[in-house]
C-alpha cells in the first residue's frame, strides 16, 4: 500500500477537471453554509484554455466565486451535483451563475431548470470574451489593492506559462487579457486604449509574447509594461512566486529567505487540473503555483524551495511547509511527490545557514 498523501503533501487524485475541481470545492467548503461559501458558480469548459483562464479573476471578491468544470454540450452530474450542495445565491451585481465560453443552448436551459439565472459571457473569439470578463471585473471592482489597477497580457496560442496568471488571479482578481505571440488583436488592443491607466503586466518570456507585442501595448498604456519571465516555464512559476513590485504592490512576494510557505505543485502539461484547483491561490493557504514533470521536479523549484525552507526549531514549532499535488500517479508519480515531501520536510538536514532567523524569531 502506497499512502496518497505525506507528512507535507496533500494529492487530489482525481484526472480531470470536472472531477477535481469538484474535490477542490468540497476541500474548501465542506459545509454549504460557512461564512465564505461562494455565491457565484462561474462554469468553463476544459476543451479550450483560454475561457477558463479569463474566468479567473471573477473567483475574488465581492463575487465570490466558485470555478467549475462541465462539458460544452451537457451540464455534467457531479458539477450539477455540486451547484446543488452550494445552492449559489449570487449578489447584488452578479447572477448565481455565470458560464464563460461557447456552451451549447442546452446547458443554459439545464441550469434555468433547476432554478437559477445564468449570465452567459462568450464573444466572437476568445480575445473577446475574455475582455467581456475583463469590463465585468471592472464593473465589479475585485476587493484587493492590486486587482483594480492591474491588467495581465499572455498567450493565447500556448498555455504553458499563461497558465502562471490564474493562480494571482484568483488571489488577487487582476483580469487577464490575451494575445498571439507575434500580433496583438485588435480587440485586445481596444480594451487596453479603454484601460489604459491600468498597470499591464506580460506573463512568461518573449517565446510566449515577443517584444514586439510588448513595445506595442506600451504606445496605448500609460505606465511602463513589465514581463514577469524565467528562461522555461518551470523557472518562470519561480520569478512569479518570488515577484514583488513595489511601485504598484503586485506580486506574491514569496521570497524571505528561512520563512517556509505553501504551494501548488502541478504537471506543466494539464492545464485544466491547474485552473480546476486555482482556488487554493484563493482561500486557505493562498498557495502560488509551481510546475513541475510528471516524473521529475526541475532543480530550479526545489533550490527555491531549500531557499525558503526554514531551520528546524528545538522544540520544533511554525513556520512549516505544505505542497497541493494535483492529479492521481498518472500525473505526477508518487517518486516526484515524495522528492517535493523532501525538499519540504524541515529536520535536520535543512539549510542552518537560515538559524539566525530562526533564533531571532524565537
Amino acid at each position: 500500500m502506497v499512502p496518497l498523501n505525506t507528512v507535507d503533501t496533500t494529492r487530489i487524485p482525481y484526472d480531470t477537471a470536472i472531477e477535481l475541481s469538484v474535490a477542490v470545492s468540497r476541500m474548501q467548503w465542506p459545509k454549504p453554509a460557512m461564512s465564505s461559501a461562494p455565491k457565484v458558480i462561474i462554469l468553463v469548459p476544459a476543451e479550450q484554455f483560454p475561457y477558463a483562464f479569463a474566468a479567473a479573476s471573477l473567483v475574488h471578491d465581492p463575487i465570490m466565486g466558485n470555478l467549475l468544470f462541465t462539458p460544452l454540450d451537457e451540464l455534467a452530474a457531479l458539477t450539477r451535483e455540486e451547484i446543488e450542495r452550494l445552492d449559489p445565491p449570487g449578489t447584488d451585481s452578479a447572477p448565481p451563475i455565470i458560464a464563460i465560453g461557447p456552451f451549447e443552448a442546452q446547458v443554459l436551459r439545464e441550469i434555468e431548470s433547476m432554478g437559477y439565472d445564468v449570465l452567459h459571457i462568450m464573444g466572437k473569439s476568445v480575445f473577446t470574451s475574455a475582455v467581456k470578463v475583463a469590463k465585468l471585473r471592472e464593473q465589479i471592482p475585485p476587493e484587493s489593492p492590486d486587482g483594480p489597477v492591474s491588467l495581465f497580457v499572455v498567450s493565447a496560442d500556448s498555455p504553458y506559462e499563461s497558465v502562471l496568471a490564474t493562480y494571482y488571479s484568483t488571489h488577487s482578481g487582476v483580469p487577464i487579457l490575451f494575445t498571439h505571440k507575434d500580433r496583438l488583436p485588435r480587440s485586445t488592443a481596444t480594451a487596453l486604449q479603454d484601460m489604459a491607466d491600468k498597470n499591464v503586466y506580460i506573463i512568461g518570456g518573449k517565446h510566449s509574447v515577443s517584444d514586439s507585442v510588448s513595445r506595442e501595448i506600451g504606445t496605448i498604456v500609460e505606465s511602463p509594461v513589465r514581463r514577469i519571465a524565467g528562461v522555461d516555464p518551470f523557472e518562470t512559476s519561480v520569478e512569479f512566486s518570488q515577484y514583488h513590485d513595489p511601485v504598484t504592490n503586485l506580486g506574491w512576494n514569496r521570497n524571505h529567505k528561512g520563512l517556509g510557505d505553501a504551494f501548488t505543485f502541478a504537471n506543466l502539461n494539464r492545464w485544466d487540473l491547474i485552473v480546476a484547483a486555482s482556488s487554493f491561490a484563493h482561500q486557505g493557504k493562498h498557495t502560488p503555483l509551481l510546475l513541475i514533470n510528471n516524473d521529475s521536479t526541475p532543480p530550479v523549484i526545489l533550490s527555491y524551495l531549500q531557499y525558503l525552507k526554514p531551520p528546524l526549531r528545538m522544540p520544533p514549532m511554525p513556520p512549516f511547509m505544505h505542497g497541493f499535488i494535483l492529479g492521481t500517479r498518472r500525473i505526477i508519480n508518487h517518486t516526484t511527490q515524495a522528492n517535493i515531501e523532501e525538499a519540504l520536510k524541515i529536520d535536520e538536514q535543512s539549510d542552518t545557514s537560515h538559524g539566525e532567523i530562526g533564533s531571532s524569531a524565537e
